[in-house]
């Protein structure tokens, strides 16, 4: 679904966003090397001013000049899985430029990846988690072609960029934000810990 490109050249517009796969990695050749042919079921872009759009495959190409009319690309993950699948419908070089990827930007920082997920950091600064266990079973509903299903596919990966959302304007507004880390007296259980991020500033969009 199309929508008009932000009027402003403000460094502090930005868009969020988030994708779902037509395939699962078992299911193209190479696997997670070749992320590109997983396909666009559907993605979902919430930006600065709170204007949600959906798109679907047909919208790819549009999405991406969409997502490069912003100074600042938000997503989770975002760099190695979402961008790779939108590269099968164009050119996507730019946007790596003016992406803060949180999960990336994070692993940086602290040098863990282990439990950096989105559910399990949204579910240690909010009490709130995704709606769906993972992106097989938004995989399985949208290839049911039920309409029903499909919307919560959608919903899903809305739900999803508002996460994201929620811990960039936390950690714009705080200077940090909270990852779950394994308590050193009690492996078993895992503590918040609270990591500084400078995404207030527009220097830390990565320029690489």
């Amino acid at each position: 679904m199309a929508t008009d490109p932000p009027t402003r050249t403000d460094r502090s517009r930005y868009v969020v966003f988030d994708v779902e796969t037509l395939r699962l990695s078992h299911e193209v050749d190479g696997g997670w090397k070749n992320i590109k042919d997983f396909g666009l079921a559907v993605a979902v872009t919430v930006d600065d001013q709170n204007v949600e759009t959906v798109w679907h495959e047909a919208d790819a190409h549009q999405l991406i000049c969409y997502l490069n009319t912003f100074p600042r690309v938000i997503g989770f993950n975002s760099k190695r899985f979402d961008l790779a699948v939108l590269s099968a419908y164009g050119v996507v070089n730019q946007l790596h430029h003016t992406s803060l990827d949180l999960f990336e930007d994070l692993q940086r920082i602290t040098g863990r990846r282990k439990g950096m997920s989105l559910n399990n950091i949204a579910h240690t600064m909010f009490g709130e988690e995704k709606l769906l266990p993972d992106g097989t079973e938004a995989v399985r509903l949208w290839r049911s072609g039920d309409q029903e299903s499909r919307a919560k596919v959608i919903q899903y990966c809305t739900h999803d960029v508002a996460l994201t959302k929620r811990i960039l304007n936390f950690g714009m507004t705080h200077g940090y934000v909270r990852i779950p880390v394994p308590d050193l007296r009690n492996s078993r259980n895992v503590i918040a810990v609270e990591v500084p991020v400078g995404w207030a500033n527009e220097s830390d969009t990565p320029s690489n």
